[in-house]
């Protein structure tokens, strides 16, 4: 299966997040990259990579810039 790189991410969570959502949508999601740290409590190195097959390719990207333009910002209460 050819895959292509749907986008990059610059920690284990927001790749995470990204692939489940492109998951819940039908698409296979391979992440690679964000290799360990050698020292204990220092993240990891890297960028992770978003893969899928290439046949789904337009469709993962599109179905990612449509979650980045809903992307809500939250503010703090004024009291707390």
């Amino acid at each position: 299966m050819d895959l292509g790189v749907a986008t990059t991410a610059p920690d284990i969570g927001l790749a995470s997040i990204i692939k489940g959502m492109l998951e819940s949508a039908g698409i296979e999601v391979v992440l690679r990259g964000g290799g360990e740290s050698v020292y204990p409590g220092v993240p990891q190195v890297g960028e992770i990579e978003v893969l899928v097959p290439a046949e789904d390719l337009e469709l993962a990207k599109d179905l990612i810039a449509s979650a980045e333009d809903d992307d809500l910002e939250f503010e703090a209460p004024a009291e707390l």
